[in-house]
């Protein structure tokens, strides 16, 4: 995606751009945390949405409910934990036995 309408990685405003998408690939910091990012240039207000290794997919959606334009990003897990169609083909899919866990790390912050 890189040099296309869907190329955030210098950040840029998203303006016209309609996203329903999901994001592969992740560059990751050097703590291995990927860092997604959201900034309203109008308020300044900035949130960061950061997740460990066992997310490897961002989805990213916009929307303008109630005549307002809105953004929003959902952390998915890895494909090796789960891809995004494995609740439908059963692939990738992380199942459980009654006493086990499965563990990961995300959150979000402002600024």
């Amino acid at each position: 995606m890189a040099g296309s309408e869907l190329d955030f990685t210098s950040g840029r405003r998203i303006g016209p751009t309609k996203l329903d998408t999901a994001f592969t690939a992740l560059r990751r910091d050097d703590d291995g945390l990927v860092r997604v990012q959201l900034d309203d240039t109008e308020t300044g207000r900035r949130a960061t949405v950061w997740m460990d290794e066992h997310f490897g997919y961002v989805m990213a959606f916009t929307a303008t409910p109630w005549n307002r334009p809105a953004a929003a990003v959902s952390r998915w897990p890895s494909s090796h934990d789960l891809s995004p169609d494995a609740l439908r083909s059963g692939t990738d899919l992380v199942r459980l036995e009654p006493g086990a866990s499965w563990q990961a790390s995300w959150g979000i912050s402002p600024g």
